[in-house]
């Protein structure tokens, strides 16, 4: 059996977090086998709490092969000697770097859109690791500092914390994003029917055109406003999660928190909430057509796919806390 093994995701940071539970499935099973974990510097915060990694490597995600960092990168890995790799990057690039650092046994994931991700990557494992299990949860741990601070950001703040995740307009795949105007809509219908506080949450890049979401009553914006690390810790304090497809949304499972995916483009049944949560998904003809460019928007100045538009605000409302 293996002794020691270099799992390597870079990201998306939702798929970074399906990864967890792969690796907790190894240690469980395997509990002397040494995991490293090799990521972008962005997630890394998201991994070094977690115990059943022995060390987490980092690499640029548009790193150079011969660049002078990644032949450092190449003898830090040389010198661990791994006996295999998990390839869950397989890009022509990551299998060369594997070559380079002399580890001789690579297992390959292959994306597969029947499969959910987290299932998807465990049976990647599960070529080397014949006996695990797969997980029924993904989980991240948080650093105690970090969680104290977000605890003390939101201590005065009426209950129940609800977290709107609103980014993603300007990422490079449509039909994930809610409407502005459906957000607002929501977000003032949950405090008239459960009261509490409603946290904007969204990329730095999405600053300005959620703007409006200020009408929200009672809303504290916090897009683009936290280093990961921390807007992850606000997350886990919060009561409910409602989102697009994105990693906020895979964050919130993994720290137990409620949730509620809203599915457009996006294969529910791929990438929707793996566990404390649910998906509603929209009833559009065409979905999910997992493309990065909906066919409806060519010609159209909208930046929401139809299918997003069409996911009424009232049906989200009867799935909170149901």
């Amino acid at each position: 059996m293996e002794k020691k093994v270099l799992i390597i995701r870079l990201g998306a940071i939702g798929d970074v977090v399906h990864t967890t539970a792969l690796f907790h499935a190894i240690k469980k099973t395997y509990p002397n086998v040494e995991i490293h974990y090799l990521t972008s510097e962005l997630i890394k915060p998201l991994l070094v709490e977690d115990k059943d990694l022995t060390k987490v490597l980092t690499v640029n995600s548009k790193f150079k092969i011969f660049s002078k960092e990644t032949k450092q990168l190449i003898n830090i890995l040389k010198q661990e000697k791994y006996d295999i790799a998990l390839n869950l990057q397989p890009s022509l690039k990551i299998k060369l770097l594997c070559y380079l650092a002399g580890i001789k046994k690579q297992y390959i994931y292959r994306k597969s859109f029947k499969l959910h991700a987290v299932t998807n990557f465990w049976r990647t494992g599960l070529k080397a690791f014949p006996e695990i299990k797969e997980e029924k949860e993904i989980k991240l741990y948080l650093p105690d500092d970090i969680i104290s601070k977000a605890q003390e950001r939101l201590k005065d703040f009426p209950r129940p914390v609800f977290i709107i995740n609103a980014g993603g307009i300007m990422s490079k795949r449509q039909g994930r994003t809610y409407p502005i105007e459906n957000w607002i809509e929501l977000g003032n219908k949950i405090q008239e029917k459960f009261g509490g506080t409603i946290i904007l949450n969204g990329a730095k890049e999405d600053k300005e055109i959620l703007s409006p979401l200020n009408n929200i009553k009672n809303s504290i914006n916090y897009i683009g406003e936290l280093p990961l690390i921390e807007s992850c810790a606000v997350i886990s304090q919060a009561d409910y999660m409602i989102s697009g497809d994105s990693g906020p949304l895979h964050i919130a499972s993994a720290l137990g928190v409620k949730s509620i995916g809203l599915y457009g483009s996006m294969p529910a049944d791929r990438t929707g909430c793996y566990c404390n949560g649910i998906n509603i998904i929209s009833e559009k003809p065409c979905v999910p057509c997992n493309r990065r460019k909906c066919k409806f928007l060519k010609k159209s100045k909208n930046l929401f796919a139809p299918c997003m538009e069409e996911i009424k605000v009232e049906t989200i409302i009867k799935n909170i806390f149901h």
